[in-house]
């Protein structure tokens, strides 16, 4: 384990609260991996949990006929905290399609065959629990290479000389390729360059023509219309008429205005007098529908 991976599990060990739920397994330093891709052993379980601690033990339970993983296993870490950040941060994490299931252990218990070792036994040494190591052949040791799978590793290295020459000669070609194509870049460039500032040669040249031309216009119209210069009379009557059209507008105007008031008042008097009218007109009408009911009343009380 690397130097750095030490001081940031040194660092999250020290962050780790004063009292947990872990507090409860304070006095087991091993941990339970359940739900594990059978293809995995021991080596590579003890690659991927040992970003958290220095590994002691890796117990994964096999197979007693066929030797094949079941799955799950029991990890003890050198240091009992490496415990707690390993159960918080490998349980429900999906490790080679899978998703783990990551718990403390109380009491870790070896098989079976380990406890049934009397104490008298002179072999209890060589008989006793020891951690199971990669493929099973004890921490610290690997399985050998047998003369098939050696004779497939040098197939296999040679492949990828081979796939590493290619790729450095494709390398080289694909750099020479960009080394000529930046010259015709260059090349092309300069073209473009050239082409632009014959351009802009051009558009000024025209410019200059254009602007020869109009000055000789210029000078031809003064030969032949000198301009008129006006004097004082000529101004003062310019500006006499100018005003004169100002208050010309401004007297139409009153009088609009004026004519605008006498025609509202117009119509407010009509409209005053029919109203006038219009009440002298029921007043009279109201007036001789009460004259036949008082002869009728006078003629009752004749009677009566």
């Amino acid at each position: 384990m690397s130097k750095t991976i030490k001081k940031l599990n040194e660092v999250a060990l020290d962050n780790i609260q004063a009292t947990t739920w872990h507090d409860e397994y304070n006095k087991s330093s091993y941990i339970f991996i359940a739900n594990l891709n059978y293809a995995m052993n021991e080596g590579d379980i003890a690659i991927v949990f040992s970003q958290y601690g220095e590994i002691v033990d890796v117990h994964l339970v096999r197979d007693k006929i066929t030797g094949k993983s079941k799955g799950f296993c029991f990890l003890a870490y050198e240091d009992q905290r490496s415990t707690i950040l390993a159960v918080d941060n490998f349980n429900h994490a999906e490790i080679c399609g899978r998703l783990l299931r990551v718990d403390h252990v109380r009491e870790f218990k070896p098989p079976k065959e380990y406890l049934d070792i009397s104490p008298d036994d002179p072999e209890i040494f060589n008989k006793l629990y020891k951690p199971s190591g990669p493929d099973g052949k004890g921490w610290g040791t690997f399985r050998e290479l047998t003369q098939e799978e050696l004779v497939l590793k040098a197939q296999i290295e040679a492949q990828q000389q081979e796939i590493q020459k290619r790729n450095e000669k494709i390398f080289e070609n694909m750099q020479q390729i960009k080394n000529m194509q930046t010259i015709i870049d260059e090349d092309e460039r300069w073209d473009k360059m050239l082409m632009v500032q014959d351009e802009k040669k051009e558009l000024l040249e025209k410019i200059e023509a254009l602007q020869y031309f109009n000055n000789k216009m210029q000078k031809y119209k003064e030969v032949q219309e000198p301009e008129k210069q006006e004097t004082n009379e000529e101004r003062l009557l310019r500006l006499q008429k100018k005003q004169n059209k100002k208050y010309e507008k401004k007297n139409s105007e009153e009088k609009g205005k004026e004519k605008k008031i006498k025609k509202e008042k117009k119509e407010k008097k009509n409209k005053k007098n029919k109203d006038k009218k219009e009440k002298k007109e029921k007043k009279s009408k109201n007036s001789k529908k009460d004259q036949p009911q008082q002869s009728d009343n006078q003629d009752r009380g004749s009677q009566k």
